[in-house]
């Protein structure tokens, strides 16, 4: 019997977070059972590190698409001519991708990304296939329960199985699709490579000014929501009290966020802090630059759900404060594998930054216990079995 072909339709070739999960999904399915293809719509990072690993990959060009909302004083509200737009594009989006569907022979379609839901969904109707959505981002709920109803309304016409990747995810997409066709699966990563074995001490020495130092890092696409800004005040309340710590922000704008990244700069320089704050934009070598930090910030706002630099950091053994974010706080019994914080509480996060930075015994302890955690529900090869469960549902409904 063939492996059945299955289509992981992703939004971006730029790597994020959905990106890498997309590739450590291809890179892990049971090639007995299934035959992974990988489709973008555009050429990228993505689809070259799939070709690296002889996974198949397909570019099918989309339209282009604008988030629905916009900012009118300081609220958000919907914006009627991108919807209208939006609608419009994802149909020959759509009709263009079952095509390709077809031609390729696929025999279900699994979509990562929020427009992908979307026209991956319409394509896979058009195709008369069965569609799986993974969900890894929770839908702004600043305009109350209008974003989850939408997409929750969708997704019941358009996919027969969703996959959330926390809890506060599922919840939304329950909104009108019943609960048995929707499962919870949080991320994973290679625990072998995301390790407190690895070394680290070639990114130390690029960072370091000395042995000494104590380097706090943040891993995240640089956007508002992630909270970078936050971060930068809290360590400006405590960067005088200790001088051998240095901050190291890691990730790039993606996005449309270039002007977000410009300000973070700013901020810094007004702060005082430039001269301690590295920028190391996006790197490849993630498992050593987690080996090289001693400590990981994860400030976000907002709509988190476990995200890999979190899970990646548990892996790692790494001490972490994080953000309370319905969602990730899942992923953490504070005090214990972890330290939470309330979202935006500058107070509050530069407070536990101080507390592990002036306690070595206790970076040691949440850094054992994260790792402990990791190794019990976080691996890369319990992702993809749960995932593969759920794509044989999708297949017998």
């Amino acid at each position: 019997m063939n492996p059945t072909r299955v289509a992981l339709v992703d939004t971006a070739a730029q790597m994020s977070g959905v990106e890498f999960s997309t590739l450590f999904l291809a890179q892990n399915l049971d090639r007995t059972r299934w035959n992974p293809l990988v489709i973008c719509p555009s050429e990228g990072d993505l689809l070259s590190r799939c070709r690296a690993q002889r996974i198949e990959v397909a570019v099918v060009p989309t339209a282009r698409f604008f988030s629905i909302s916009m900012r009118v004083a300081k609220h958000r509200v919907l914006n009627p001519f991108v919807v209208l737009w939006n609608t419009a594009a994802f149909l020959p989006s759509a009709w263009r991708l079952a095509r390709a569907l077809r031609k390729l022979n696929v025999n279900l379609v699994v979509t990562k990304g929020l427009f992908a839901h979307f026209y991956g969904g319409l394509a896979a109707r058009y195709a008369r296939l069965p569609c799986v959505w993974h969900v890894q981002d929770r839908v702004s709920e600043r305009m109350g329960s209008l974003f989850p109803l939408l997409l929750s309304a969708t997704g019941s016409q358009l996919a027969e199985e969703i996959i959330a990747d926390a809890e506060s995810v599922a919840r939304q997409m329950r909104l009108r699709i019943p609960p048995e066709r929707v499962t919870v699966v949080w991320n994973g990563v290679n625990l072998c490579e995301f390790s407190p074995q690895v070394d680290g001490r070639a990114v130390r020495t690029e960072w370091c000014n000395s042995p000494e130092d104590l380097l706090i890092g943040s891993i995240a696409r640089l956007t508002p929501w992630k909270g970078q800004h936050i971060l930068l005040q809290s360590f400006a309340r405590i960067a005088e009290r200790f001088p051998t710590a240095r901050l190291v922000v890691v990730g790039s704008a993606l996005f449309d966020t270039d002007e977000y990244a410009r300000r973070l700069k700013q901020i810094a320089q007004e702060l005082g802090i430039a001269a301690r704050v590295h920028w190391a934009g996006f790197r490849r070598d993630l498992p050593q630059v987690l080996a090289a930090l001693d400590i990981v910030a994860h400030p976000a706002l907002e709509k988190d759900s476990s995200p890999l630099a979190v899970v990646s950091a548990l892996a790692s053994g790494k001490p972490i404060v994080c953000t309370a974010v319905d969602g990730t706080a899942e992923l953490f019994q504070d005090g214990v594998n972890g330290l939470l914080v309330p979202p935006g509480d500058v107070y509050a996060l530069s407070k536990n930054l101080a507390r592990l930075l002036g306690d070595a015994d206790l970076r040691q302890q949440l850094g054992h216990a994260a790792r402990r955690f990791a190794e019990r529900v976080l691996s890369v090869d319990q992702f993809t079995r749960h995932c593969e469960q759920v794509f044989d549902r999708a297949l017998t409904a």
